[in-house]
């Protein structure tokens, strides 16, 4: 059986990993601590978090709450922490509205005389009626409709009615902590790839020999394009692989 690898307590985990030690192993790809890499630690930094942005755009972290209607109210989650495990919330995307128990004990359906309940009724008439009610509802405005305002973090209501249940889907940002290990493996990939486009843009400033004593020494002009054609296969990567609330048609 093979040896298991050497690692060290600077050695980055597949996953689980903090900005720090991604920052640490970035600056040891770009050739540090043997060569002099001219990016501050910040800058570094500036390329995971942006990392972590665009991964938490595409792929993110989808949670699930339930909220209880009041009738009048229509200002749902004001205030209200959107983010998890530490990480901002990105606003809710989608809302359903369930009533538990609907039966025409209001509405007449149809030339029914009697508005009793049509569970005593086969399920092709209750099927039925259960598509004509969604129909006038829709006509007479009587269901309920959702708009999410970012800007002031506002869920808002339209016609909020007590019986139904609400479900509410909300997408947050992802803590860099608790990335799954695909996600910690873009992030990763994507973070290297773009702080060595700031380096490359940084060496840029010289026109394409070191000053000094060392002037016979020529820098890789083609670094700058080997980057940016690596930060957009990633960026086409994470596109082609996103996920969101999945898509519902009423």
């Amino acid at each position: 059986m093979p040896p298991n690898p050497p690692s060290s307590s600077d050695t980055l985990p597949a996953f689980g990993y903090n900005e720090d030690q991604l920052a640490a192993y970035i600056i040891r790809r770009l050739g540090g601590p043997v060569w002099d890499i001219e990016l501050t630690k910040q800058q570094v930094l500036d390329a995971v978090q942006d990392s972590l942005v665009f991964y938490s755009l595409w792929r993110p972290l989808i949670r699930y709450q339930t909220i209880r209607l009041v009738n009048g109210v229509t200002e749902y989650l004001r205030e209200v922490d959107l983010g998890v495990h530490g990480a901002p919330g990105l606003g809710v995307v989608d809302v359903d509205f369930v009533e538990p128990n609907p039966v025409p004990t209001e509405i007449f359906y149809g030339n029914l005389i009697d508005p009793a309940p049509l569970f005593r009724t086969g399920l092709d008439e209750y099927d039925t009626f259960l598509r004509w009610r969604k129909t006038w509802m829709r006509v007479t405005s009587v269901r309920p409709d959702w708009l999410y305002d970012e800007a002031r973090q506002v869920l808002y209501i339209h016609n909020p009615i007590a019986r139904y249940h609400c479900g509410v889907i909300i997408h947050s940002m992802w803590n860099i902590r608790r990335l799954p290990v695909y996600g910690a493996d873009w992030v990763k990939r994507y973070a290297l790839a773009r702080a060595r486009l700031t380096y490359s843009e940084i060496l840029s400033k010289f026109s394409g020999a070191l000053p000094g004593p060392v002037q016979a020494l020529q820098l890789d002009q083609t670094k700058g394009q080997t980057s940016q054609e690596a930060v957009d296969k990633l960026e086409a990567e994470i596109k082609a692989a996103q996920e969101s609330a999945a898509l519902s048609q009423d």
